[in-house]
């Protein structure tokens, strides 16, 4: 079964040993085992307890009893293995859900498979690898994820591949600017 990267501990909670973790979005309260990871070292550890703090999660973890154990763990990467994660939610998807799934246009151009995922703290946005080259694409409304693929229904311009080296090249000699500036109708 797969780890999937759930979070990160960010910081240490009080005197008592809890961390807490950015980024969970709630699967911590679904599971009762994590792995913690960091430099290719993974331990697993038992969830005592997991309850939202703030922007954080609060998470009490077997074997870390006092702030000191805890601030050990800042900047470790949480894992937890796909099943035990239950479903995401209506209209919400784990990355590894979308890894590797064919993009199509609503009219059924093939644009690529899903081959990155930028989370930017707002709208997440997919990195999707085909043969014009590499697309940027928001998960805004316009892109629908359907069982097996993900439909995008694009505004003008957006399924524009990224340059290459030697379009850029060539640009830079013809006095074009780069990257190029796209006008907004």
């Amino acid at each position: 079964m797969a780890w999937l990267r759930i979070g990160r501990v960010v910081r240490a909670l009080g005197l008592e040993g809890l961390v807490g973790v950015a980024g969970s979005e709630g699967g911590l309260a679904r599971v009762g085992r994590v792995a913690l990871e960091r430099e290719g070292r993974r331990e697993e550890r038992r969830v005592l307890e997991a309850r939202p703090q703030g922007r954080l999660w609060a998470v009490r973890l077997e074997g870390v009893g006092d702030r000191s154990a805890a601030e050990a763990l800042v900047g470790t990467e949480v894992l937890a293995q796909r099943g035990d994660l239950g479903e995401a939610g209506p209209g919400r998807y784990f990355w590894a859900d979308l890894q590797g799934l064919p993009v199509v246009t609503v009219g059924g151009e093939a644009v690529g498979r899903v081959t990155g995922l930028w989370p930017t703290g707002g709208v997440d946005v997919l990195v999707v690898t085909g043969e014009a080259g590499e697309v940027l694409v928001p998960l805004a409304p316009y892109v629908k994820v359907e069982e097996d693929r993900v439909v995008v229904d694009p505004p003008e311009g957006l399924l524009e591949a990224s340059s290459t080296e030697e379009e850029r090249t060539r640009d830079r000699r013809r006095g074009t600017p780069w990257p190029r500036s796209r006008s907004r109708s």
